[in-house]
């Protein structure tokens, strides 16, 4: 299985099932995603998809803190043009992050479809119905 490590930040990886992982980790509050690691996580989703279209699983249950506003306009605008990404389906656990979530795609307006679980068995089939 091939992945995509970026130091201190996270891990990406194709599940068997055809579907693009990403595992957040980021344990200091204070922590801000800045944009020159979204465009590392933007390379990674680009190099493990070699451009086929597939759901995109992002786990932030490990993960605390925030993003500038610099990384989110980037994410946003490039996962909105990304033919690789068919969903996102995010995994939360804590109302705070859940709130950053919705916050984030109701301002950024993206036209992927997504789904914000508490359950990674319920991300999973989210991403498994929009994969076929």
């Amino acid at each position: 299985m091939e992945e995509i490590k970026i130091q201190g930040h996270a891990k990406f990886w194709i599940g068997e099932e055809g579907i693009l992982h990403c595992k957040l980790s980021n344990s200091n509050m204070d922590k801000k995603l800045d944009y020159k690691t979204a465009q590392l996580y933007l390379e990674a989703i680009e190099t493990l998809s070699k451009g086929r279209p597939m759901p995109l699983l992002i786990d932030l249950r490990s993960t605390k803190g925030t993003f500038s506003s610099a990384a989110a306009q980037l994410l946003a605008k490039s996962l909105d043009n990304m033919p690789s990404v068919l969903c996102e389906g995010y995994v939360v656990s804590t109302l705070s992050v859940k709130l950053l979530v919705q916050a984030y795609k109701r301002i950024y307006k993206t036209k992927i479809p997504f789904g914000i679980f508490n359950n990674l068995n319920k991300a999973t089939e989210y991403c498994l119905s929009h994969n076929n």
